[in-house]
């Protein structure tokens, strides 16, 4: 197939370009900024020659018509995340209209297959024990998962008038993330102070590897249904404090808050945010941390052709290359890059 690829620069639309790739699909990219493509596609073994790059914005209807004409596919992976009140107009131009620009330019171009990546947040707050793809949309009073939630209501509403796949990955990371997101960085954080938060619940996760290879599974017509909830993992906080113990060799101190405390906490931070402070810990990030569940991903699984990535080699992977890209120093790695044995701690 032909696939033009929307938000290839980020850590999802990289990865999913050089899977495509490497499966022996035509892409096309549509970019802001040809360079960075090439900067970001380098470490997983390709370059800007390898596709045809395009650049271009979401909101360009004429644009994006000209970037679809002769494609049979359509991934849209772009996005925008800030906890910033301050970047709300911008998420929802992105996440919100992007969404619709794109997906309303796919169904004139009369694409043959096309995969929105939504997102587990439309569907939050969870009704019951885990999440499936056929859970309603929700409406969230947080501001991203907001616009999340609208994207998620338009993607549905293609559905009837255009071959569209959605796909939920949870929280997505990965080796090779150009956007050093904010999942990444509260590892890291934790490493370099030796301190991990240890709350209620846990957190679903996704590996950027096993979500590309579904998506590049759907585009290959190996999926029935047409929403599909992304493989992921899910770590109970206290799971995840041994883990990085585990993987380190590290001894970490927790820092545990109740999810009560840490709830009220977000809500101040709302609060902080009106007056113009930056803050990591909004209502949205609190809510996230202690109120999700696992999800439904059987279905997914089975179409990887081989075992889903565990958390294990998730973490290791990703702690890996926050060494080898320098967001984090080998002593605080542990035997992660040394290659000590669990018993030599």
């Amino acid at each position: 197939m032909t696939i033009l690829v929307t938000g290839a620069t980020g850590l999802i639309g990289c990865h999913a370009v050089a899977e495509l790739l490497s499966a022996g699909h035509a892409v096309r990219a549509l970019v802001r900024d040809a360079e960075k493509l090439g900067r970001v596609l380098a470490p997983l073994g390709h370059a800007c020659r390898d596709l045809a790059v395009i650049e271009g914005e979401l909101n360009d209807r004429a644009g994006l018509m000209r970037a679809l004409g002769g494609c049979t596919g359509l991934l849209h992976c772009a996005g925008r995340f800030s906890p910033d009140r301050a970047d709300a107009a911008m998420l929802w131009e992105t996440n919100v209209e992007g969404t619709r620009y794109v997906l309303e330019a796919g169904r004139s171009a009369g694409v043959e297959r096309a995969v929105y990546v939504s997102s587990i947040l439309a569907l939050f707050p969870p009704a019951g024990p885990s999440l499936t793809a056929a859970d309603p949309v929700t409406t969230p009073a947080e501001m991203y998962a907001s616009t999340k939630a609208e994207a998620e209501r338009a993607a549905r509403a293609a559905q009837s008038e255009m071959p569209l796949t959605i796909v939920y990955p949870a929280a997505v990371q990965g080796p090779h993330d150009p956007t050093f997101s904010v999942g990444p960085q509260l590892v890291a954080d934790a490493l370099r102070n030796g301190r991990v938060l240890v709350t209620e619940g846990g957190l679903p996760s996704t590996d950027v590897r096993d979500l590309v290879t579904l998506i590049r599974c759907v585009f290959e017509g190996a999926a029935t249904s047409t929403r599909l909830m992304a493989p992921s993992f899910f770590v109970r906080h206290d799971r995840y404090h041994t883990l990085l113990e585990s993987l380190t060799g590290r001894r970490l101190g927790a820092q545990r808050l109740p999810g009560s405390v840490l709830r009220w906490m977000g809500r101040f931070g709302d609060l902080a945010q009106r007056f113009g402070r930056p803050v990591q810990l909004t209502s949205e990030a609190a809510a996230v941390l202690t109120r999700s569940v696992p999800v439904q991903d059987e279905e997914a699984r089975g179409l990887l052709g081989r075992s889903a990535i565990d958390a294990e080699r998730s973490f290791r992977d990703l702690i890996r290359w926050m060494v080898e890209a320098g967001h984090l120093e080998a002593a605080d790695a542990g035997r992660v890059v040394t290659g000590e044995p669990e018993d030599g701690r």
